[in-house]
């Protein structure tokens, strides 16, 4: 975490502050502390790198804001907030699979051995991806 170009490599304590004050649309290193259970001086630590990034600025209260939005790998922001690209997968996959599934129950479409193929195909991938996001968000909000 050295430049703006670093800034991707966002993890751990540093990731976890990062959406802490997007989520909470700022906030001092006393109430991240609490908020994470963390050292305040950590808090403020991570902080003070973040300010020298431009990524947070601090105002005249005390309190840091996200100044410049960061990428994050295998996220995206979605209406200001963090979504794992996993998710968006799950959510193509199964926007694949609900057309094929109706069609073949409303007689639009043969019953054929590629038809379930493709039905199997992405009613497997939609899961797995679904469930993988899942755990990624997880993780991305777990506070230990």
């Amino acid at each position: 975490m050295t430049s703006h170009s670093d800034a991707e490599d966002l993890s751990g304590v540093a990731l976890k502050i990062y959406i802490y004050l997007l989520e909470n649309d700022g906030a001092g290193p006393r109430e991240i502390a609490r908020g994470l259970g963390i050292n305040p001086s950590l808090a403020y630590y991570h902080l003070k790198k973040f300010e020298e990034l431009g990524i947070v600025e601090k105002d005249p209260g005390g309190v840091y804001r996200v100044k410049k939005r960061v990428r994050i790998r295998g996220y995206l922001y979605i209406g200001g907030k963090l979504v794992p690209r996993l998710l968006i997968y799950g959510a193509f996959f199964t926007g694949l699979l609900i057309p094929e599934m109706v069609s073949l129950a409303m007689g639009m479409l043969e019953p054929s051995p590629g038809l379930f193929l493709a039905i199997i195909t992405s009613a497997v991938a939609a899961s797995i991806f679904i469930l993988e996001g899942v755990f990624a968000l997880r993780i991305l909000k777990r506070k230990d």
